[in-house]
């Protein structure tokens, strides 16, 4: 069994995995246009540029599993590209986050979100603060005697990892676990 082909371009990849979709334009017909995307890490250097194949009217491009294994890991900006000899038009922009592939990284890279890294530190902080230690976290040092600030900083980072889950919960499953029906009926 193959993997789905999309009718859209990809939100979330996996390094090292394949990426197919197909796109069509009712202006820009395959068999007078060429299609390209052009892919861009946000922070960091990296590049991939994908040219689609006509089929038909449409197109259909994919991301090698040799290119995706060299994208590191983060959110890449693109933007699709249609030309015909010297006319060019932006078609479509968006991004796709890059999930580092773990069967390929070792023990040392740490595969965290950074909301999660945030809350176990805060966590850490918290609990060497209740064995009387003092701790420095962002530049400010807390005993026990000042814990208002640090209770604080430890309840925002438990609710950005909180909406994280959340959120990765609804983009796999679509549903919200804050929405729950309940219906009633009489006996």
């Amino acid at each position: 069994m193959s993997a789905p082909i999309l009718d859209v371009e990809p939100t979330h990849l996996i390094a090292g995995d394949t990426a197919s979709w197909t796109r069509s334009f009712a202006d820009y017909p395959a068999t007078i246009w060429a299609l390209t995307y052009a892919f861009r890490l946000q922070l960091g250097a990296g590049v991939v540029n994908v040219t689609a194949s006509a089929v038909g009217d449409g197109f259909a491009a994919t991301i090698a599993a040799a290119d995706s294994a060299l994208m590191k890991p983060g959110l890449w900006s693109w933007a699709a590209y249609v030309t015909k000899t010297t006319e060019r038009y932006q078609v479509g922009s968006g991004s796709l986050t890059v999930s580092p592939n773990l069967a390929a990284v070792d023990s040392a890279i740490d595969v965290r979100s950074s909301a999660k890294k945030a809350y176990d530190n805060a966590l850490a902080m918290w609990e060497a603060v209740k064995l009387g230690q003092t701790v420095m976290l962002n530049g400010r040092t807390y005993t026990q005697h000042n814990l208002k600030d640090l209770i604080l900083f430890v309840n925002q980072c438990k609710a950005d990892y909180t909406a994280e889950l959340i959120a990765d919960q609804i983009a796999k499953t679509g549903i919200n676990p804050r929405r729950i029906g309940v219906r009633l009926t009489r006996v």
